[in-house]
This record gives structure tokens, sequence and C-alpha cells, in this order.
């Protein structure tokens, strides 16, 4: 499965998603993509730090029509992590499959300036000390909703549970958007170089 069938399939179960379905129309994406799925798809984002403001948006132009808005107004650049916002996966990683983080994010401008945000972590990572980094990668976001992604080979095990996905967000003054949240586990033999 290439990258852009990723996108399209994450991009059709944000929709089945958002509105009711029935049995039969919901059978396509159960049977595809959601058997790699390995947390709920959601924007049941936790979001954190002192630097930082956010509430819950409405918006019909991203799949699912909601999202929630994190306003970074006191940036850490050295420490990043400070302000940012996370959801739980709840299935079992093992070291060496193939993960694929998914969500729905746009920015917002700030003081005039151009709608960007700069995620410089985007993570799966243990949910306890030492919070090892599982899956790792950075995003520049634009003004418009978009699907990013990051993807690579997971460097350790997690139990069903232990993981979690984690954004940095507080890198600089800005806004983001971010919408749902899909957590995908290849296994093994997938292929990376197709995610490219």
């Amino acid at each position: 499965m290439t990258k852009i069938a990723i996108l399209a399939a994450v991009a059709a179960l944000g929709l089945s998603a958002a509105a009711p379905i029935t049995a039969k129309a919901a059978e396509p994406a159960a049977e595809g993509i959601m058997k790699y799925a390995i947390n709920k798809p959601s924007t049941a984002w936790s979001v954190y730090g002192a630097g930082q403001t956010s509430a819950p948006v409405k918006d019909k132009a991203v799949t699912g029509g909601a999202g929630v808005r994190v306003q970074v107004n006191t940036p850490t650049p050295n420490t990043p992590w400070d302000s940012g916002a996370g959801q739980p996966v709840g299935g079992k990683i093992t070291k060496g499959d193939i993960i694929t983080i998914a969500f729905w994010a746009k920015a917002e401008p700030v003081d005039g300036g151009p709608a960007t945000a700069n995620i410089s972590s985007v993570r799966v990572q243990q949910t306890a000390a030492p919070w090892g980094g599982i899956v790792e990668g950075k995003v520049a976001v634009t003004g418009e909703w978009q699907i990013y992604t990051v993807s690579g080979r997971a460097s350790m095990d997690a139990e069903q549970g232990g993981a979690g996905v984690s954004l940095h967000l507080g890198s600089a003054k800005q806004t983001v958007v971010l919408g749902p949240l899909f957590v995908l586990d290849f296994g093994p033999k997938y292929d990376p170089a197709t995610m490219k």
C-alpha cells in the first residue's frame, strides 16, 4: 500500500466516522485499512503545557467535522515538549513493525504572519518514563486541512496500552488545529520504501 493509498483510505475512514452509516457501508473500511489500526481514531486530544491554550472547534471542512485548536502563546524552543498534545495507542507494538501516524491538521495565522506551524516531534512513544520514542518524525503544517503522516520501523516493543502519540508543539508561537488521529501497524514485512 502506497502513502497515497493510505492517505485516501484514512480520509475515507474519517468521512465514514463523521456520519451515521449502515453496516454494509462500513464493511470496506473494516476490511481495508482499519485492520491495521492500533488506536481508536479520534479527535480527543489531551493538550498540555503552561504556554498554551486550547479549545474544541467545529469545522465542516475537516473529516469528522471537529478538532482542537491549540494556541502556543509562550514558546519554549529549547524544550518544545513543554506544550503538546497526545492520544493513547491501545494496541501492542512489536519492535520492527512499520508504524504510520496519520492525522488531520491545519495552521492558523499568528500576529498577521503566515498560516504555518512546526510540529517539531510527531512520535509514538512509551507512556511512562523514560518515554522512549518508538517511531518519530516532524511535520510543517500549512493553512489548509491536510493529512500529515510520519512512518517508520518501531525501535522497541510496547505492550498493549503501553504507547501513545505525542505531538511537541512548543517550538514557536503558533496556532494549530488538530483533527482525527489514526495509528496503523503494518507489521514487520511491509516495505517502508512505499511510504515515500
